[in-house]
């Protein structure tokens, strides 16, 4: 199902038929009086799409055009950057997967590998920065950003046209408030820091990620064996925004955001009387956080996992206001 506003779906299906906007517009009121009102500003919208023509698979799209929950789609563009490789798991299944950002003329989206075959491409630098590659046969996924998934019936390889010029656009989540949140969204709240736990540590392995165990004096991953582990940081703090409070987490790259430090500095966070001082001086701040909500299964409880972090600007409050 297309999950769009209805003026992105007006605006997609004018662009894609070459019709005027108006035109689409009149055609959907048309479409309303004629069922008596028993269909929604975006059924009736869809219902204009099929009747034109139409469809939201199987198109090859620019990257603009894209909205989330189209299938199979196609695109050309230009690698721009190359996120890390990560490992996760779920149950007893371990697998990686890749991402990378994509623009185009128009705009710029994430795209993710999932299949092997395509992360091996990532891996051995048949596809890097810079590269102009076409996929074909993605979906755009998502709750409220945009994101291009390839399956294993995908297909990504290296195009042979150039892009001198694209457009990269960086999406931010949508705010929401607290009191909204559901778990498994990838959005941006905006509240307080009410309360701030001492940061907890714990090892890692420089390779995947995952946590580390003991064999006597041997720190052993179990994907990579015997290891020099990494120290991590996770920082705890309840943050509110009015209508409800939620406990929020942050890791390495955005406690030294939140403290000022440089990565290198992160082993003050291990000093109580730092932690004190800093507390004196986050308590009452307001931030805006971006990231991904879960369910705590253990305490019953929404958390807040942040991804990035960003101070209210003039250009926020003023948005605020003109609401």
């Amino acid at each position: 199902m297309i999950k769009a506003t209805y003026q992105q779906l007006i605006e997609r299906i004018a662009h894609l038929s070459g019709l005027p906007l108006e035109d689409i517009q009149r055609r959907v009121e048309a479409k309303k009086a004629k069922l008596s009102g028993l269909i929604s500003d975006l059924g009736a919208a869809q219902v204009i799409a099929a009747e034109l023509g139409i469809s939201f698979e199987r198109q090859k799209l620019k990257i603009i055009d894209m909205l989330i929950g189209m299938k199979k789609v196609d695109v050309v563009g230009k690698v721009i950057e190359i996120y890390p490789i990560r490992k996760y798991r779920k149950a007893v299944h371990e697998g990686e997967i890749a991402s990378f950002l994509l623009a185009d003329e128009t705009s710029s989206i994430r795209v993710v590998l999932w299949d092997t075959h395509h992360i091996e491409k990532i891996k051995n630098g048949a596809i890097k920065k810079d590269s102009v590659v076409e996929i074909k046969s993605a979906d755009v996924r998502g709750t409220t950003e945009r994101e291009l998934h390839l399956s294993s019936n995908s297909v990504i390889e290296i195009s042979d046209k150039t892009m001198d010029i694209v457009k990269v656009t960086k999406e931010k989540p949508q705010i929401k408030k607290i009191s909204e949140i559901r778990p498994g969204e990838r959005i941006g709240i905006r509240g307080h820091i009410v309360q701030l736990f001492q940061p907890n540590f714990f090892l890692t392995c420089p390779e995947c990620g995952m946590k580390v165990s003991y064999e006597g004096d041997k720190a052993v991953c179990i994907k990579h064996g015997e290891i020099f582990p990494k120290k991590r940081a996770l920082l705890s703090m309840i943050v509110d925004d009015g209508t409800e409070s939620i406990r929020t987490i942050a890791f390495n790259e955005n406690i030294t955001k939140l403290f000022k430090l440089q990565e290198s500095e992160i082993s003050l966070l291990q000093d109580p009387s730092f932690i004190l001082n800093k507390k004196d001086e986050l308590l009452g701040t307001e931030l805006q956080f971006f990231g991904r909500s879960r369910k705590n299964v253990m305490f019953n409880r929404n958390e807040f996992i942040i991804e990035d972090l960003q101070e209210i600007g003039p250009e926020d409050i003023i948005k605020e206001l003109s609401k």
